[in-house]
């Protein structure tokens, strides 16, 4: 059964390195947070600042895994394992293209009252790192 939705701060922290350089980039927004049997759910709208203005990012997280499903002018499905390796297609405005989800690290912290997920991670595209990556999701309830 499905907990009710309540309003919360969502701050997304990501660094991402392609060789030398490293873009570090932090979107802090309101969203809603909710439980579905054991699964908690993060949902928030993309903004200008992460690139992905007019894309809702819903994330999954449950005891040992992440799954972070995006829809609108980016859609993907990537789902965070420790140990599998998660073939997904990634979609922008520019077109589509296979990636792979190379999980090295996930943490969750996560209880009703929000928490915090930290996932290390490499993506590449055939057979080459694309990025190595960073990701914080801190949810926190608005008083």
């Amino acid at each position: 059964m499905k907990s009710k939705s309540k309003k919360v701060m969502i701050t997304v922290k990501t660094i991402q390195s392609f060789g030398e350089e490293v873009e570090e980039i932090e979107l802090v927004t309101e969203g809603l947070f909710s439980k579905l049997n054991d699964i908690y759910i993060a949902e928030y709208e993309e903004s200008e600042i992460s690139g992905m203005k007019g894309t809702k990012t819903s994330i999954k997280i449950g005891s040992d895994e992440v799954n972070l499903f995006r829809e609108g002018t980016t859609t993907s499905h990537l789902l965070f394992k420790l140990g599998n390796d998660h073939i997904s297609l990634y979609g922008t405005e520019h077109g589509a293209f296979e990636v792979v989800v190379k999980p090295g690290r996930v943490s969750i912290d996560v209880n009703e009252c929000g928490g915090r997920v930290e996932l290390d991670y490499i993506i590449e595209t055939q057979g080459t790192n694309i990025s190595e990556n960073k990701l914080v999701l801190t949810i926190e309830e608005i008083n």
